[in-house]
């Protein structure tokens, strides 16, 4: 048995935490279980873990823009907003200190961002997230 803590819910079978965990990220679990913090991460499946958290509030910060809405000059979009959420300093220096490779990340985000093409609602997050897949391919 496998437990979760969630409103209301003591235990789950293994079958309904993987169905969960595949349809939701679990926002409201206890414990150090899912790793949304680079600097946290011990391990390079832990780091992807991250990039994918982090993926999904980029994407959610995105929303339905386009490209176009991202790249214009006189946009009320705010790149320093949007650094401050990719973090893309932190997980390259995680990376480095944990010998992931990118051949290596790129292969588990391959599998691991499985699903947030539903949250990309706008030509920027598609084209956010294309990178992601080429390893799917």
């Amino acid at each position: 048995m496998v437990q979760i803590c969630l409103p209301g819910i003591r235990r789950v079978t293994p079958l309904l935490v993987l169905v969960v965990g595949l349809v939701v990220t679990l926002t409201a679990a206890c414990g150090d279980d899912l790793v949304s913090d680079p600097r946290r991460a011990t391990t390079c499946a832990e780091l992807v873990e991250a990039g994918r958290a982090t993926a999904a509030t980029a994407l959610d910060l995105l929303g339905e823009r386009t490209q176009s809405d991202v790249e214009g000059t006189d946009s009320e979009w705010s790149f320093v907003e949007f650094d401050r959420i990719v973090q893309s300093e932190a997980f390259a220096d995680q990376a480095d200190a944990l010998g992931c490779t990118s051949v290596e990340l790129i292969r588990r985000a391959c599998t691991a961002y499985q699903g947030l093409s539903t949250q990309a609602r706008g030509e920027a997050g598609r084209k956010f997230l294309q990178p992601y897949f080429v390893a799917c391919d």
